[in-house]
């Protein structure tokens, strides 16, 4: 086996401790070295080669078995001593002399820092203790020790159960069993498990560390009550597929049994099968129990309740010369939008005339707002046209149409005259989503139509459309206002002598008739806000 030079730590949260004893005791077929200590301190602990030794630094540490070395033989060390240094008191080095190189993990149990070797082989040998046995006489060397290199200082805080290690060319069944021992779980190899792993890991969780192990060597585990299989992903899928299948009933509270079908089938096995019963909202699976398993971790992260979002829409003709008393702040302006205009008489797809544009903006205030809409229209400057509320599912769209139905004869292929149906005003269509700020994202979508009067009472109505599209981002409750959309009203003024001007035949002499035009802008404000409980 290649030198290996391996570095652990394992860091507390005090200093000031002593150490009490030391223990060397089997694990199966590994061997396990307890440093024991009446409080928490911090331990360093690598690995040297040449000879092959593994050495533990305990700082913030006293100890009365400093000076003593103690011959061991046995669980894969030969001797064991313990040292001190007078330049740093406080330190105290345990060093074990190893019959050859070792991988081994590190953790803390209590107060006590413990290091396993991973020995690999049986391991049966009688546990011992330094607090109650005699240290090996002291003789002079006849050559002298390598120096032991200065340990690194620790850098990490070890708390819990996290593990640490590093292994070159190391078996895997051997990390398994190491893994299932430190753990305390029961870990079952399928046969086809074998192979060496080199990999390092500092201060993992045991599970996460499993998964890594398995995953570098091309393995897969499935974890049942009580026991972790671990083979290759198809022997595990094989294993599964094997057993024998049951049906249950999935019950949905919230979601829609038919998009969530999707979802299950996706998860099935060969021999699985899975429907809805719509009557129960239901969706039945015949399946192995591992995948039934699955099935309702999956249903309980996508079942449960969907935020909803209330809109709120006004829709207001303003006069242009007036829509900077309503204290709008457009962010985006000059956006285009499709014109359309279509001449249903003549049977033809609508074409395109050009490009208008629009704008986006937002409304400090929605009260503010309400009062100088109000305070417009008692002037004639404005008029509200629609204000619709409606209630939308998160990520689901809503439509709000506010306008005319209008039937325009055409005639069929056959040359009979049939009446087709269609809507003049303004559709919008609003697709929320609520984020985890709370925020809310819409997907916005306006067609603004109008219906030219004169060519309707021709007999050729014609419909000009605007649309529009864009997409917002807004507070809970705060405002968004889509306008740009101009129109031009036509008003009869007449003026004349009271009285005189309304006498039948001589009143056109006492009055005269003028036209005027004034432009108007359809401003939509747009309201979101979240339904809470």
């Amino acid at each position: 086996m290649r030198n290996v030079i391996i570095l652990a730590l394992s860091i507390s949260l005090a200093n000031g401790a002593a150490i009490s004893d030391i223990v060397l005791a089997p694990e199966d077929i590994n061997t396990k070295i307890v440093v024991k200590a009446d409080a928490p301190f911090v331990a360093n602990s690598f690995a040297l080669k040449d000879p092959s030794r593994i050495v533990i630094d305990c700082s913030g540490v006293s100890s009365d078995l400093i000076g003593k070395k103690y011959t061991l033989n046995r669980g894969g060390i030969k001797e064991l001593s313990i040292t001190g240094f007078t330049e740093q008191p406080d330190l105290v080095r345990v060093i074990g002399t190893l019959d050859r190189d070792y991988s081994f993990l590190t953790s803390t149990e209590g107060d006590n820092f413990v290091l396993t070797l991973l020995a690999g082989a049986s391991n049966t040998f009688l546990q011992w203790q330094a607090s109650a046995s005699n240290p090996a006489p002291t003789m002079p060397s006849e050559e002298p020790q390598p120096p032991v290199a200065p340990a690194p200082k620790p850098t990490a805080t070890v708390t819990g159960r996290p593990i640490s290690c590093d292994f070159e060319d190391a078996d895997i069944l051997t990390i398994l069993r190491a893994l299932s021992e430190y753990a305390g779980v029961n870990i079952v190899a399928g046969k086809d498990v074998k192979g060496t792993v080199t990999v390092r890991l500092h201060n993992v969780p045991w599970r996460r560390a499993l998964e890594i192990i398995l995953r570098a060597s091309g393995y897969a585990y499935r974890e049942d009550p009580g026991v972790i299989r671990v083979d290759t992903a198809e022997n595990l899928d094989k294993q599964d597929y094997d057993l024998p299948v049951s049906s249950k009933v999935y019950k949905l509270e919230f979601a829609e049994p038919g998009k969530m079908l999707d979802k299950v089938t996706a998860m099935l096995s060969p021999k699985g099968k899975a429907h809805v019963d719509v009557r129960t909202n239901a969706i039945v699976v015949t399946e192995v129990a591992p995948v039934h398993d699955r099935i309702h971790q999956l249903i309980q992260l996508l079942d449960t309740p969907t935020p909803q979002v209330e809109i709120a829409v006004r829709v207001v003709n303003v006069a242009t010369n007036a829509t900077k008393e309503l204290g709008v702040q457009w962010t985006l302006q000059g956006l285009e939008s499709r014109i359309l205009r279509a001449d249903f008489q003549s049977n033809e797809i609508p074409t395109i005339l050009g490009f208008g544009e629009f704008n986006i903006g937002t409304v400090p205030s929605l009260a503010q707002l309400s009062l100088a809409i109000d305070m417009l229209e008692e002037r004639g400057k404005a008029r509200t046209i629609a204000a619709p509320r409606v209630s939308a599912v998160d990520n689901e769209e809503a439509e709000v149409l506010q306008g005319e139905r209008f039937g325009v004869p055409t005639l069929d292929i056959s040359g009979n005259t049939v009446i087709q149906f269609y809507e003049a005003g303004t559709k919008l269509n609003v697709t929320p989503h609520i984020n985890s700020l709370e925020e809310i994202t819409m997907d916005i979508g306006v067609e603004v139509s109008d219906l030219d009067r004169p060519s309707a009472l021709a007999g050729r109505p014609i419909v000009t459309t605007s649309e529009a599209s864009s997409k917002v981002l807004v507070k809970d409750g705060n405002t968004v206002v889509i306008g740009g959309f101009i129109r031009q009203r036509e008003a009869e003024l007449v003026r004349g002598v009271p009285i005189l001007m309304h006498i039948p035949l001589l009143g056109a002499l006492f009055r005269e008739k003028s036209t005027t035009y004034e432009d108007l802008e359809l401003l939509i404000f747009i309201t979101p806000t979240i339904i809470r409980g």
